[in-house]
């Protein structure tokens, strides 16, 4: 019983370590590998996000009249991909330009 838990504490410390991104525990147990976090979006997010793979970096304005999205729609999709770190919008000069992270 006491090798079981210890082997258990082990496995869930380099797991824990992984995930931290200690790559040194993922050099020396390639096995364990940290999990991919699967980003659920929106169908406009997923077509804004199309626009920007083919397109980033590009201009705020150009992005959304290539959405085509209303102003709304267009706001809150912008807002849900940078707060989810998938765009950034930054100011150049004298124009906003989203380039995807």
């Amino acid at each position: 019983m006491g090798h079981k838990l210890v082997r258990a504490f082990i496995t869930t410390s380099l797991k824990a370590n992984v995930y931290k991104g200690n790559r040194e525990c993922e050099i020396f147990f390639p096995q364990i590998k940290p999990e991919k976090k699967v980003i659920e979006m929106t169908d406009e997010e997923k077509a804004v996000f199309a626009i920007l793979k083919s397109n980033s970096p590009i201009a705020l304005n150009d992005l959304k009249v290539q959405s085509g999205l209303s102003n709304k729609k267009w706001d809150k999709t912008i807002k849900g991909l940078t707060k989810k770190d998938i765009a950034k919008v930054s100011k150049v000069d004298d124009s906003l330009i989203v380039n995807l992270l």
